[in-house]
């Protein structure tokens, strides 16, 4: 997974490209899709009306995806303001980084399932959605605290089986954000 963190530092954080990843939310529209097309996504959209059918969780992950989507942005935006020498703005590039794999992990479902229209992904999303609702809720927590001008300590403890199920090891990722700065 080095090759996947440092292609995502590489082309999203070290030059602050800020870009929203859901194209059409699923939500106001009858379509989910992601119409990023560059080095690490691909295009990819379903009806949700005709899949939700066959996959319910994939209900639970549109929602959660565009909340993701927002907070990628907000990081993405919050960033240059934030001094080098202060923790959070590590804690939030980091975040960004695990979001971003998050995404490209549900831009990977979504094209499978265009191309095998299968039955069984309702697991793999069920599963997407646990590890993005934690990495929602950490990541609201961070960006709230940060705002209110606390600090929280020891998140991405918090993180470990999110970036088990993403394979990503704490070290690559420290290493890559360190690089940085």
């Amino acid at each position: 997974m080095l090759n996947i963190i440092h292609a995502i530092v590489q082309n999203y954080i070290e030059n602050s490209k800020c870009f929203p990843i859901v194209a059409k939310d699923g939500i106001t529209t009858d379509q989910f899709a992601i119409h990023r097309e560059d080095v690490l996504f691909v295009k990819a959209s379903m009806s949700v009306l005709y899949v939700k059918i066959r996959i319910p969780a994939i209900l639970g992950s549109i929602s959660v995806a565009k909340n993701l989507d927002y907070y990628q942005c907000k990081i993405c935006h919050e960033i240059p303001s934030i001094p080098d020498t202060e923790q959070v703005k590590l804690t939030l590039q980091k975040l960004r980084v695990i979001i971003i794999a998050l995404f490209l992990k549900l831009n990977k479902l979504m094209a499978e399932i265009e191309s095998e229209n299968s039955d069984k992904y309702n697991k793999y999303f069920l599963e997407w959605n646990k590890y993005s609702e934690e990495t929602l809720i950490t990541t609201s927590a961070v960006l709230i605290a940060y705002q209110q001008g606390r600090t929280e300590t020891k998140i991405i403890d918090t993180l470990k089986g999110t970036m088990e199920y993403l394979q990503i090891s704490t070290s690559v990722l420290d290493e890559e954000i360190w690089h940085l700065y």
